[in-house]
């Protein structure tokens, strides 16, 4: 049985009417609501997702962050000597 979320299509008119009742069940059962005028797609209301292990939010909620010394060079000297060898060598 499929447990993702469930996507909705609804008229912007039953939207205004329903939109009190309707953001709570969408915020309790995920998916999102595609709000149509005239069956063409006007906008997607969705849950706001919150911070978890899975997403950008979460992803340093431990406080462990770590990184290169932003200041050191990215390539080591001979790295570099031969990137400038190689360009020379096409660009002749």
């Amino acid at each position: 049985m499929d447990s993702s979320p469930e996507t909705k299509s609804i008229a912007i008119s039953e939207f205004r009417r329903r939109c009190l009742s309707l953001l709570p069940e969408l915020v309790e059962g995920g998916g999102e609501i595609i709000v149509t005028r005239r069956g063409k797609p006007l906008a997607v209301v969705s849950p706001i997702r919150t911070g978890g292990p899975d997403s950008i939010y979460g992803l340093y909620a431990d406080g462990d962050i770590s990184y290169p010394d932003p200041a050191a060079p990215y390539y080591s000297d001979q790295e570099w000597d031969e990137i400038v060898d190689a360009w020379d060598a096409n660009t002749q």
